[in-house]
């Protein structure tokens, strides 16, 4: 019996070593396995909510004086604004709905659920400004992305269908 529960110890060790080991996700969620509200405080809901805090870099190159990004993009953790924009632009996220879609079904629309999100002007030689998709993104602080600076950003689900950005701070490049 003893023997069974340490190779079980083993095996168990080894999955969630290889589920960190996954890119993009902290924990991997087995193929077939759909996460959903009624499961959200079980264990594939935890590893769906953890997935949303691994952080990759998103690059997007600017153009003109508008730059629209994805979900994905902006959900990314760091997204990168390179060379392109050909003066002052606006950085324009995606609709409230289509973040919150992206964020997954798991997560709280109570107003407990955040997570980090930051902008880098990578050099692009001009200042961009945050601006939202739609009237259910509510925008807090300071919201310009001055050139070789990356702002950081609190995304908080406040709703079913809202959410608030909220400027936490800059560091230069």
């Amino acid at each position: 019996m003893r023997l069974l529960r340490f190779w079980t110890g083993v095996l168990i060790g080894l999955s969630l070593a290889a589920s960190l080991a996954a890119a993009g996700a902290i924990w991997k969620i087995p193929a077939g396995i759909t996460p959903d509200n009624l499961g959200y405080g079980g264990l594939y809901g935890l590893a769906a909510a953890l997935n949303n805090y691994a952080e990759s870099i998103s690059a997007v190159t600017t153009a003109g004086t508008n730059t629209n990004l994805t979900a994905a993009q902006t959900l990314a953790g760091i997204t990168k604004l390179n060379a392109g924009a050909s003066g002052g632009f606006t950085i324009t996220l995606p609709s409230t709905a289509a973040l919150i879609s992206a964020l997954g079904s798991t997560i709280p629309l109570d107003g407990t659920y955040s997570e980090p999100v930051s902008m880098e002007n990578n050099n692009v030689g001009q200042t961009g400004t945050l601006t939202a998709g739609d009237s259910s993104t509510t925008l807090t602080g300071t919201m310009t992305v001055a050139t070789n600076t990356r702002r950081v950003f609190i995304l908080t689900v406040t709703g079913p269908t809202t959410i608030t950005i909220e400027n936490i701070g800059s560091m230069g490049l």
